[in-house]
């Protein structure tokens, strides 16, 4: 039997959250030049809520993961259900506000998700996950 070690599950997400990262710098810099501070707010909150809604997220995967698929499944509705109903508060509350521009929000979500998408695709095309090779069966010689 030959095993091969696989990459470390870790960096599966470090990806994402990189990627996402880089998103949202490459969104903080304009917004922050052409509408000031509020841009610059507006931007850095919408990172934290993509950042924070994708990242618990992967609670009920690892779950999974780990082989604890009636839990991972039981969180992934409970935390899925909270998250987006916390998210449409937090979209509320923030958008209720004199401080964030809403464009720049919107945009802002709009390419951080699509970084953390594009981690995603990313570690998921380079992983290698460990691979157990059985032994061929050795073949008596009968005649």
């Amino acid at each position: 039997m030959t095993v091969r070690p696989g990459g470390p599950a870790r960096t599966l997400l470090a990806r994402s959250v990189g990627c996402t990262l880089v998103a949202g710098a490459v969104c903080v810099v304009p917004a922050t030049v052409s509408t000031g501070r509020q841009g610059l707010l507006s931007a850095l909150v919408g990172v934290g809520l993509v950042l924070g809604f994708l990242l618990v997220g992967q609670v009920p995967v690892g779950q999974a993961a780990r082989g604890r698929s009636r839990l991972g499944a039981a969180l992934l509705v409970a935390l899925y259900v909270t998250r987006v109903v916390l998210l449409l508060v937090a979209f509320r509350l923030v958008v209720d506000g004199d401080e964030v521009d809403r464009e720049v929000l919107g945009l802002t979500v709009i390419g951080t998700a699509l970084g953390w998408t594009a981690g995603t695709v990313w570690s998921a095309l380079r992983w290698r996950p460990m691979v157990v090779e059985p032994e061929a069966p050795e073949r008596s010689e009968q005649r």
